[in-house]
């Protein structure tokens, strides 16, 4: 604990688009944080680049801020504030923002430390410059359009039409995932899971048996995509082009988030 807390040094707050950090705000901030660094950065022009050298980011806003952040994190603690408390669940953030003088206790070493694991991706053979903390989605980008691709897992391999494919991780697992079909199982246990939305089973050539799974450590699941057009990955609103040939591989993050839980 008391090495985390000499890591400390210099803090990055990742405000959300719309709250206004005034004068006001940043001098009871500073107040809070003490003899520390701190930086204040909006959503909007927020890059992965902002993290060098920054021991702990504090994101201010409600759970879309706060996957922002975590999708970007190679090893940086964070912490979330759930500054819509009223309107906002919140379900990520560690404080809401009425409570934001418990960061004094934070920085006397009151807090836990909450392990969410994270799935990787590479696409075409490329990891891709970020994780994602709630769940990947593969298929078509029209829900009016049938996803078209094989799917290889466990040494299996079959051809698909369906709604797309949900991989999540225990974080995402009780949102879209669980609407989807999917059992909810815990952040920081070490696997993703995987289920395919409304298969269809033809009378001849299409009889899907990969409908669901655990990808476990040092395991993958591998989409080649066999639409034309129309196809993507998307990474919470980040979406890639999921066309013919596309090979995209998913498993489980060798670096989880590391979440500052205030006690």
């Amino acid at each position: 604990m008391e090495f985390i807390l000499q890591m400390f040094n210099r803090i990055l707050f990742l405000v959300r688009k719309g709250i206004l950090i005034n004068e006001e705000l940043k001098e009871k901030i500073k107040k809070i944080v003490g003899e520390r660094e701190i930086f204040f950065i909006k959503f909007e022009n927020f890059k992965k680049e902002d993290l060098e050298d920054i021991d702990l980011i504090i994101t201010l806003g409600g759970d879309g801020t706060f996957i922002k952040a975590a999708n970007m994190i190679e090893d940086t603690f964070i912490l979330g504030i759930n500054y819509y408390h009223r309107v906002s669940e919140g379900a990520l953030t560690s404080l809401n923002f009425l409570e934001i003088e418990k960061l004094k206790e934070v920085f006397k070493g009151n807090f836990e430390v909450l392990i969410r694991q994270r799935a990787k991706v590479k696409l075409n053979g490329k990891a891709l410059d970020l994780y994602a903390t709630n769940e990947v989605y593969v298929g078509a980008e029209s829900q009016f359009h049938s996803s078209r691709y094989k799917i290889g897992f466990n040494e299996n391999k079959e051809e698909h039409r369906s709604s797309g494919i949900i991989i999540s991780t225990g974080t995402g697992s009780p949102a879209w995932f669980y609407s989807a079909g999917g059992e909810i199982f815990d952040p920081s246990e070490e696997k993703l899971s995987f289920i395919v939305r409304e298969p269809y089973f033809g009378k001849r050539v299409f009889k899907p048996t990969l409908l669901k799974g655990d990808i476990k450590k040092n395991e993958k699941i591998v989409i080649e995509s066999t639409r034309d057009f129309g196809g993507i990955l998307a990474i919470n609103d980040i979406t890639y082009e999921f066309n013919k040939g596309a090979i995209a591989e998913i498993e489980l993050a060798d670096k989880p988030l590391k979440v500052i839980i205030a006690i």
